[in-house]
């Protein structure tokens, strides 16, 4: 059986990270800046996202047209596969999961597996490699699956935005957690945990928070057993610096990944963001072996 493994824009860590990838396709998703639609690495990219958003244009996303994923679908197998498992980001995050498992079980009953990766970025991302690994080696779509979703709860996502105005207006924020913090100064700390995104703590200093929540990680996921990645999308130099260096300084040589914030993501978190994302090794090798 000839297997495609299928996902969407936001797991990238960088724009490159699928070309090599024959069997390997990507759904690429939308950002809508003034009423105006534009699609991920096609025609919008990192850099003119962040000149809207600093910009202060209206900034939001939305689901693809029924029509384009059905279409997407079959052109997939027009390219002679057999079967497709498909992943999106988390389900409490967007509606993705929702519209392409139900295209799926309407159009392409028994051909398409549609995969709630409860994630984004690398822990998605490793997610898609797990599967197109096992794949290689031929192993059934039932195993496959099963061990995504044995693996998948098993990771941790933090960001810290650099203000609260993308959260505020994306619904991801409540208001009264933007007056405290403009009153106080203060941001907040947001852990993805159960695939939905929940607030940590109120923070004043970034780079003490991301001292404190690399070094809780580290205690906590085994460097040599998971995948350690930097995110960010326009951050202030100096403090993205600092947070390299500190997590290259507690991780073995060369183990550190850095990346960005994927474009729908960026989109609701806003410019300034900067993110840890940490992800089980995919069946024991780096993420930086297959990026």
């Amino acid at each position: 059986m000839k297997v495609l493994i299928s996902t969407d824009t936001s797991c990238l860590v960088n724009n490159d990270t699928f070309k090599k990838y024959e069997d390997i396709s990507v759904f690429p998703l939308n950002v809508i800046i003034d009423g105006e639609e534009f699609i991920d690495g096609v025609t919008i990219n990192q850099e003119e996202l962040r000149v809207a958003m600093r910009s202060n244009k209206k900034i939001k996303t939305s689901t693809p047209p029924l029509g384009d994923v059905i279409d997407y679908y079959e052109k997939q197998f027009a390219k002679g596969y057999d079967y497709i498992i498909h992943f999106t980001i988390s389900s409490k995050l967007s509606s993705m999961n929702e519209l392409f498992t139900n295209v799926a079980n309407e159009n392409f009953a028994g051909k398409v597996t549609v995969i709630d990766s409860y994630g984004l970025s690398s822990t998605m991302l490793a997610q898609v490699f797990y599967a197109y690994d096992e794949a290689k080696k031929g192993a059934k779509v039932e195993d496959i699956v099963k061990g995504i979703e044995e693996i998948k709860n098993n990771n941790f996502i933090a960001f810290i935005p650099e203000n609260l105005v993308a959260l505020k207006n994306g619904g991801r924020i409540s208001p009264s957690i933007v007056v405290i913090g403009n009153l106080l100064g203060i941001k907040p700390a947001i852990n993805l945990a159960d695939g939905e995104l929940k607030k940590d703590t109120m923070i004043k200093s970034v780079r003490k928070a991301f001292m404190e929540r690399i070094d809780n990680a580290i205690s906590k996921f085994s460097p040599e057993e998971y995948d350690y990645t930097i995110i960010a999308f326009d951050p202030k130099e100096e403090v993205l610096n600092f947070i390299y260096d500190y997590a290259e300084k507690k991780l073995p040589e060369n183990y550190l990944i850095k990346g960005i914030i994927p474009i729908n993501v960026c989109a609701h978190c806003g410019p300034g963001t900067i993110g840890l994302t940490v992800s089980k090794k995919v069946n024991g090798k780096s993420l930086k072996e297959f990026i």
